[in-house]
């Protein structure tokens, strides 16, 4: 670089110094070069410099550069850049504008100015000899919309604001790389930035770097972190100490997978079902010993809806340890809270979902092909249900109730909860026993209309249920039953054991009975075993009586059965004497024809 022994003194500058370049550095940019000399400007001193600002150390000197009023550092061609080098000093209570880089190879003490940092390129704040630069109000302005030129870069060094200055970030992005930005006041509001949904300021930092906060209270302290690498995010971070004492606490958004970083995504406990592959937060405590809240914010629409929070490497080494119970408050950013927590041992922390709880699921044995089985779970909402092979699911798949058409072989059905999220239980499973069913079979005979089945099932039945085709159904084991008309009939026997196995039989009974009836006008009660009795042949009556009067119409004998045989003798036991005798028969069939009739009978005792 191209010096002069050049001094120019400024003991008091009460209006407008446009200084245009008293020495160059290079053809690229104009610099005011301060070759030692003591400056001073006045707090109503405008000071202008169309290029870069470089303060200086003679040998034998310690030139001190002091401003209490406004110094603009810009260049319309070239940003203006400031140099600070050779045991020279910055100071005063004014306020600096710089429109390009600050390199500090000197002093810089910050008194109570400002250092407003507004160019509309990205800007670095740097050091070839590792000087940390210690600002008192540090703002981020400009209006460059690019990526890159919205940043203002910590470049090799680590940079403060001092006890009682304030970091205003407006909207821009403060890129830390590895490094620090540390705010030493300990004031809520030493920490501001636009809120813009989508437009926010916020601080980045890659792996190693972080933004550390000092408290002395029990308010909540922003720390607006955020990354423009790969996908632009915003994600904030809320701590709330847990007493007014000394602390330092620091946090960083990890704009990637944690995974990339050792911090594996897919090392879990077992209360969760899963972390966010997206990005993760970096929290310290690097001062004092309170316990605070932390408060996670995120996008619900880009990130996904999370109910955790989760640490790694503690309590169990390794993998991501579900940090219990958390407040989730929705919002334009939603945010998750752990409250009161004291575990600073590590700093990475992310956004969890827990494991569902396990469905309450219960399984009854099945018979051996069997359909229509039906198997329920209770306690979720979305099911994924496996049945052993041999068997086929055939509705309710998805849902908490499936039914299930069943072989020959016993297995385990397993089902497991899950959502909407990708969350699940774990699995819940029961064996299923098979049971064998009976085998169902039956004989039957008939006299006329009426029926007798006989059980002829195997395989240890205990309960029948016959129906008859008819609508008629029976219990019994060996049924008797009447029909009321001809024709085919289908009967079915379902044959059960006591596992509740059933089996069924039918067979067609073709019901096909002659109906009539034959009614004699004569007999002879001799003993001679020739027509002893008054015989009313019929078929297939449903209602069948007699009543017998004697020629005096006094009621001698009366019948109602399904035979009808009278042997002579009167109700009492005595035998009737020759003659003629009236009867009253009524005689109804099964299909209901109806062969009622009244006539004479006449008895005769002939020798033997």
């Amino acid at each position: 670089m191209k010096k002069t022994t050049k001094q120019i003194v400024f003991r008091s500058l009460s209006a407008i110094a446009l200084l245009a370049g008293i020495s160059s550095t290079s053809s690229a940019q104009t610099i005011f070069f301060n070759n030692g000399a003591q400056v001073f400007t006045a707090s109503a001193a405008i000071v202008q410099i169309n290029g870069g600002f470089q303060n200086d150390g003679a040998a034998g000197t310690t030139p001190v550069f002091e401003n209490n009023g406004t110094m603009t550092i810009a260049n319309s061609g070239t940003p203006g850049s400031v140099f600070l080098t050779n045991g020279s000093t910055l100071q005063g209570d004014g306020t600096i504008f710089v429109e390009q880089d600050w390199t500090n190879d000197a002093t810089f003490t910050a008194d109570n100015s400002t250092v407003n940092f507004n160019g509309d390129l990205q800007q670095f704040i740097t050091s070839t000899i590792a000087t940390i630069t210690t600002f008192n109000n540090l703002t981020l302005s400009g209006v460059g919309a690019t990526t890159a030129n919205r940043k203002k870069t910590l470049q090799l060094v680590n940079a403060r604001v001092g006890t009682s200055g304030i970091l205003t970030i407006n909207d821009r992005e403060l890129e830390t790389q590895t490094n620090t930005m540390f705010v030493d006041n300990p004031a809520v509001a030493s920490v501001t930035n636009a809120t813009t949904f989508g437009a926010e300021g916020f601080v980045s930092s890659a792996f190693g770097g972080t933004l550390s906060r000092a408290t002395n209270s029990t308010s909540v302290y922003s720390f607006p972190t955020g990354s423009s690498t790969g996908t632009l995010r915003f994600r904030e971070i809320k701590l709330t100490p847990a007493s007014a004492a000394a602390n330092v606490f620091t946090g960083r958004l990890g704009n990637n997978t944690a995974t990339t970083d050792g911090f594996n995504v897919l090392q879990i406990d077992t209360t969760m079902c899963k972390v966010t592959a997206l990005f993760y937060h970096q929290i310290t405590r690097t001062a004092g010993v309170d316990n605070a809240d932390i408060d996670i914010f995120y996008n619900l629409v880009t990130d996904g809806p999370w109910d955790g929070l989760a640490k790694w490497n503690a309590p169990s080494a390794a993998l991501w340890n579900n940090m219990g119970t958390v407040t989730v408050t929705p919002g334009a950013y939603h945010d998750n809270k752990k409250l009161a927590w004291s575990d600073f041992s590590n700093s990475p922390y992310i956004l969890s979902r827990a494991r569902l709880a396990d469905p309450v699921f219960a399984c009854a044995d099945v018979c051996a092909n069997s359909t229509g089985n039906i198997f329920t779970a209770t306690g979720g909402t979305n099911y994924v249900w496996s049945t052993p092979a041999g068997t086929t699911i055939t509705s309710g798949v998805g849902t908490s109730t499936i039914t299930v058409d069943w072989g020959v072989t016993s297995g385990t059905i397993i089902v497991i909860d899950t959502n909407s999220v990708g969350c699940f239980s774990d699995p819940v499973s029961c064996f299923v026993n098979v049971s064998i069913p009976p085998v169902a079979a039956f004989d039957t005979t008939s006299t006329g209309f009426t029926y007798n089945f006989t059980d002829l099932s195997t395989g240890g039945a205990t309960t029948w249920l016959w129906t008859f085709g008819d609508g008629s159904s029976s219990s019994s084991q060996n049924p008797s039953y009447t029909y009321s008309a001809n024709g085919p009939q289908t009967v079915c026997l379902t044959a059960g054991n006591p596992t509740g196995c059933i089996d069924s039989v039918c067979f067609t009974v073709d019901v096909d009975v002659f109906e009539f009836i034959n009614i004699p006008n004569v007999f002879s009660p001799n003993g001679d075993n020739n027509n002893d009795e008054w015989y009313v042949n019929s078929s297939g009556m449903k209602e069948f009586r007699v009543d017998i009067y004697d020629r005096w119409g006094l009621k001698i004998w009366e019948a109602e059965a399904a035979t009808i045989k009278w042997d002579g003798r009167t109700t009492a036991g005595l035998e009737c004497t020759d003659g003629t005798y009236f009867y009253i028969l009524k005689a109804i069939t099964q299909t209901n024809k109806d062969y009622s009739t009244k006539g004479f009978i006449n008895l005769v005792r002939n020798s033997k």
